[in-house]
């Protein structure tokens, strides 16, 4: 099995990888095409809120728009495995709390991709029954707040190379290993880009954050206010410094989805995934026979 660095995404506050698993989609032994093409399409989907969709509804989100296209291109239907989550991180390592909730809109660490991965292998028992594998990741890891925190490119750059090199080169290459197939690609090397830390752009970032919010398609702001209400609702006993933190990270909770993909963007991620599908594998790769 061979790893393959196909491209790069180059995004704002998040480096995200996109692995596909084709075991389905590859040229493979008509014996074992012919048992696949008479069982529906089973798509995975790791990582955080990017490939989620965060704040968008179910038929928004990129990976709702690669299924459609799969299904018309394969004939087959098919049936997703969501896994991926709002805040989920790669290492335990950069874990800041360990929260849960069954809301994947609301944005914590737990669990993380790997552990997404073993929910996913009980699940099916058999990772060679998935066809195709997405993942997006280690924006989490780095940080918003590293982020905003950073004074100048290199130690943005420092921080990715540290939370999306190695770390990410590992979830990809355990990903291909429970995953088997017969191509798999892949961008272990990603980086941010364009990082402004302006007055201009950090006024804007404190605005979004207060009462005054930036359009987006955030569908879902009702829904996942009521989750990180109770996630972070007062407790008995509060010190005035604990209070103060659980507002703000309740507030945080709260808009979790602005600097995310709105509609248009997540068609965009959705159109590049599919675009790599097709000029990498081939559209006829994908039909059954």
């Amino acid at each position: 099995m061979k790893l393959l660095t196909m491209f790069k995404f180059n995004l704002l506050t998040a480096c995200v990888v996109l692995s596909v698993v084709s075991g389905a989609l590859g040229q493979n032994p008509q014996s074992e095409s012919d048992q696949r093409a008479t069982r529906p399409f089973n798509m995975l989907v790791l990582g955080d809120s990017i490939l989620w969709g965060q704040g968008l509804k179910t038929e928004n989100k990129p990976w709702y728009h690669v299924k459609l296209w799969l299904e018309k291109n394969t004939g087959r239907p098919v049936i997703e495995r969501i896994e991926a989550h709002s805040g989920a991180v790669i290492e335990r390592s950069s874990l800041t709390d360990n929260l849960t909730s069954t809301n994947r809109e609301v944005n914590l660490g737990l669990p993380t991709v790997h552990d997404e991965i073993e929910s996913a292998l009980k699940f099916y028992s058999d990772g060679s029954l998935i066809d195709l594998v997405l993942v997006s990741g280690c924006g989490n890891d780095v940080g918003v707040q590293n982020l905003l925190n950073a004074a100048k490119t290199e130690e943005v750059d420092d921080m990715t190379r540290a939370k999306c090199g190695a770390p990410m080169e590992s979830l990809l290459r355990r990903i291909i290993r429970v995953f088997p197939s017969e191509h798999s690609f892949a961008a272990p090397e990603t980086r941010l880009w364009g990082f402004n830390r302006s007055p201009f752009r950090m006024m804007l970032v404190i605005l979004s954050f207060g009462k005054i919010l930036l359009p987006s398609n955030d569908e879902m702001r009702k829904n996942r206010t009521a989750s990180c209400n109770e996630l972070y609702a007062e407790q008995p006993n509060e010190a005035s410094e604990q209070k103060k933190e659980r507002k703000a990270q309740r507030l945080y909770c709260r808009s979790a989805a602005l600097g995310h993909p709105n509609k248009k963007g997540a068609l965009l991620y959705a159109d590049t995934i599919t675009s790599i599908l097709k000029s990498t594998i081939g559209v006829a790769a994908f039909s059954a026979p």
